[in-house]
């Protein structure tokens, strides 16, 4: 179990986990995740290192060709990683290869001649662009270009959402935990204290009595607790609120990421 600060992505802590399990003799052959904590880079890593295979579904194709029925997105196209070349759907090969950083991230920018792209009989279903050639952004090595697409295209089939179906039941718990055991909520600041509340919830979402016992009439109300502390500086009370989204990661699909958000 591992307690982290709110801005902290979830998907920072994939790694993590997966050398946490190694380290306790507790790795699996297979991981079942969802989307925020998979990245083609994490697939690599996961197999590499650990032997593990990251099941999840990797962040779709947002850009409009691949919303578009008919259109022509990156699947599209054949790359030759050894040419640096890359083969649109009307058989024209790109003029332009080279390094481009996105938002702190390493891509491959791949531009079309001009010409070949205006006089284009299909450029509707490529480009909106009235006057641009068509550009592709690829992950900067064949490996995790790879991963990627072939992550996207299994996705779709069938077997693999069954596969994957398997991951359902860790909402459920998650549900449990946030209602009977205040999951989401803690009255400390530092990261310790509730480091070892998220512990207690994870021993106590395994015991049977958490899932059969009855409800408890003198359980006060789980809705907005604000419990009263002292402000480090004035020292006068102050009513807080911190959130806390904990996923247990012995569960499928999970994670050991547990987020605390104080706000005054």
């Amino acid at each position: 179990m591992a307690t982290t600060i709110a801005p902290v992505q979830d998907g920072e802590l994939t790694g993590r986990i997966h050398d946490d399990l190694t380290a306790a003799a507790l790795a699996p052959t297979e991981h079942v995740v969802d989307a925020a904590y998979i990245s083609p880079a994490r697939v690599e890593r996961a197999q590499r290192v650990h032997g593990i295979t990251l099941l999840g579904p990797i962040v779709p194709d947002h850009s409009h060709q691949a919303r578009d029925r008919g259109g022509f997105d990156k699947a599209a196209f054949t790359i030759n990683w050894g040419t640096h070349k890359a083969i649109c759907p009307q058989g024209s090969v790109s003029r332009e290869w080279r390094p481009l950083r996105i938002s702190g991230h390493d891509y491959i920018q791949v531009k079309f001649a001009k010409a070949d792209c205006l006089s284009c009989p299909v450029r509707s279903q490529c480009t909106n662009s009235a006057d641009r050639p068509r550009a592709l952004a690829l992950l900067p090595t064949r490996e995790l270009h790879e991963i990627q697409t072939r992550n996207r295209l299994d996705h779709q089939n069938q077997e693999r959402q069954r596969r994957y179906a398997i991951r359902d039941g860790i909402e459920a718990t998650l549900s449990q935990n946030i209602r009977t055991c205040r999951l989401r909520r803690t009255r400390y600041r530092d990261l310790r204290k509730p480091h070892v509340q998220h512990v207690l919830t994870a021993m106590a979402c395994n015991s049977p009595a958490s899932q059969t016992g009855p409800p408890n009439p003198r359980r006060p109300p789980l809705t907005n607790p604000l419990p009263l502390t002292l402000h480090r500086h004035d020292m006068t009370p102050r009513k807080i609120t911190n959130r806390v989204t904990a996923l247990p990661y012995w569960f499928v699909g999970s994670s050991v990421c547990c987020r605390t958000d104080a706000r005054d």
